[in-house]
């Protein structure tokens, strides 16, 4: 088979369809896909360093949420415990053992799976701006998703902290840990950053990535 003379990706891949019917070139869109999700990690963990002191002030959430948003809950989830896995054993703060690192993990992909269903919802071309109804559902679903995330894993702190401890009222030290002053000024940060920058930022990278892919 002869090289088309221009080189480039659609030409190689029509000039294969025509001398092999049968096959069909999808490489390029799986390059294309890994691109894409690799983006999302470099920025996820980008912005969690740029933020370093600010703790619970993240941008990961929101990425993690646009992600499920634009690419599907299974590219979403993948991303989500990718990025955990590297900043849960990188973090600056020190990194998370296998336990803590599995309940982080499930409870992020809880905003992959935030943004499948708001995708469900409201399509890529209908999204607006801010004002607009699609930034309060986003936001609306940044407080049940936040919610969720922090009630796992401050349970399952509550329940290592218990067996340390050797008790077994494992109500008190939930309710501790769930409702200590310091425990409720970081889920405060968590969630009202995640509210703001699910709002404001979410629709506009969601209507950019969407507009990348095509």
């Amino acid at each position: 088979m002869v090289m088309p003379k221009n080189g480039s990706t659609e030409s190689f891949r029509t000039a294969v369809e025509a001398a092999s019917p049968g096959i069909t070139v999808t490489l390029p869109k799986v390059f294309q896909e890994a691109a894409v999700m690799a983006a999302f990690l470099i920025a996820i963990l980008g912005t969690n360093l740029v933020l370093t002191n600010y703790p619970n002030v993240k941008m990961f959430d929101t990425l993690v949420f646009v992600a499920g948003y634009t690419l599907g809950f299974r590219r979403g989830a993948f991303i989500a415990a990718t990025a955990w896995i590297i900043y849960g054993t990188a973090n600056p703060f020190g990194s998370s053992g296998m336990l803590l690192l599995g309940v982080q993990i499930a409870g992020e992909v809880g905003y992959a799976l935030a943004g499948a269903v708001a995708r469900s919802i409201v399509l890529p071309e209908k999204i607006q701006v801010l004002p607009s109804s699609t930034s309060l559902m986003f936001g609306i679903l940044a407080v049940f998703s936040t919610l969720t995330y922090d009630v796992v894993t401050n349970v399952y702190t509550a329940l290592h902290w218990a067996s340390l401890a050797q008790s077994t009222d494992y109500f008190r030290w939930i309710v501790g840990t769930l409702f200590n002053p310091v425990a409720l000024f970081f889920a405060a940060a968590h969630l009202s950053s995640n509210v703001l920058f699910f709002a404001f930022f979410a629709p506009l990278i969601s209507k950019a990535v969407c507009k990348l892919k095509g």
